[in-house]
């Protein structure tokens, strides 16, 4: 069964907040290309929120 739009973007925004809580908690280091790539998911994700939950582009 395929992902519906808000669990999709719910996925994406959980591995970019694990992807920082790890780095900040070990103090590993996320280079520019990964930190753009984040960015973009929650972006993106906050974009499929904002259009579900209040209906915009409908």
């Amino acid at each position: 069964m395929p992902l519906s739009r808000l669990d999709w973007a719910r996925m994406n925004l959980e591995q970019v907040r694990e992807q920082l809580l790890e780095a900040a908690a070990f103090g590993k280091y996320l280079p520019p290309e990964q930190l753009e790539n984040a960015a973009g998911k929650i972006a993106e994700g906050m974009r499929i929120y904002v259009e579900e939950t209040q209906g915009v582009g409908r």
